[in-house]
């Protein structure tokens, strides 16, 4: 049902960092920037990996697996997903092959702005609207 439901305390996400929490059943993503917090869907534009997992710094959140960068207050796509891995020239060059051919094909999977949530502070305790 839709509502809005506490996800944390306020004191659990302070400025300059972030937060996976589930909400009501939904996976979040609370970042606590310079202009407040916000929310989002906790799921990567482009793959649908856990952006929790990866970083906030600067005023972007950057996805762990594959590099792609989104703004912290809007969502939006600052840089594409990165398909470039560090040390491929000592893999067998079979290996190397169909990593490129998956490369090609996940390249071509558009990268989604980040699904926001209306979030408040409310008596020290961050709600989150689903």
């Amino acid at each position: 049902m839709a509502g809005w439901y506490k996800a944390t305390e306020i004191k659990e996400i302070p400025q300059g960092t972030m937060k996976g929490v589930e909400v009501a059943g939904a996976k979040v993503l609370l970042v606590h920037g310079p202009h407040g917090l916000r929310a989002f869907e906790d799921r990567c534009g482009h793959m649908s990996a856990p952006l929790s997992l990866g970083a906030f710094k600067s005023g972007v959140v950057k996805c762990a697996l594959h590099s792609a960068v989104f703004d912290a207050e809007t969502g939006a796509v600052r840089s594409q997903p990165q398909m470039r891995m560090g040390g491929v020239d000592k893999l067998p060059p079979e290996l190397v092959e169909a990593m490129m051919k998956m490369g090609q094909i996940m390249a071509q999977i558009r990268c989604e702005v980040l699904r926001p949530y209306p979030v408040a502070e409310e008596n020290g305790q961050v709600m989150v609207h689903i």
